[in-house]
């Protein structure tokens, strides 16, 4: 769960990212948007197994102090000139990351649980809390949420 190689989703797919300029920058910003922060390092081309599907993003150029890899500059979505050997991929040491304080977006809680630990997900956004639908989520986006929840 601390390192792998790294998908976002966008208009109802999952796709990879390609590494052209990618650096160390660029996986804190991956591991800050998981709710890990510390040193985080881009994995070499060929660590992970190659995607399959979509290139969805790519000349992705952060500065380093982003929230998101969206907040970084990058291609038109689906604009790439790659192919899946040079998906990236990040590592982020579970030794010396700690939880975030949930400052990575809008605040996220549980409810209806039979304790604080569990129940649906519900993020606040426009001065209102919504649910979220689980369509394609597993048990990775638990444990983000967990994270930026401060569990472990």
């Amino acid at each position: 769960s601390f390192e792998g190689r790294v998908e976002v989703y966008h208009d109802g797919k999952w796709g990879t990212i390609c590494d052209d300029q990618w650096d160390d920058r660029d996986a804190e910003v991956v591991c800050r948007q998981l709710g890990l922060s510390g040193p985080a390092t881009l994995a070499s081309e060929g660590d992970y197994a190659a995607g399959q599907g979509f290139i969805l993003l790519d000349d992705v150029a952060c500065v380093g102090t982003e929230l998101s890899l969206l907040d970084c500059p990058h291609s038109n979505w689906g604009q790439h000139d790659c192919s899946h050997a040079e998906d990236v991929g990040v590592r982020c040491p579970p030794e010396s990351n700690t939880a975030m304080d949930g400052s990575l977006g809008p605040p996220i809680r549980l409810v209806d649980g039979e304790s604080t630990k569990e129940g649906r997900v519900e993020v606040f956004l426009n001065g209102q809390w919504g649910t979220v639908c689980d369509d394609g989520w597993t048990d990775r986006d638990a444990a983000v949420v967990c994270r930026q929840l401060g569990f472990r």
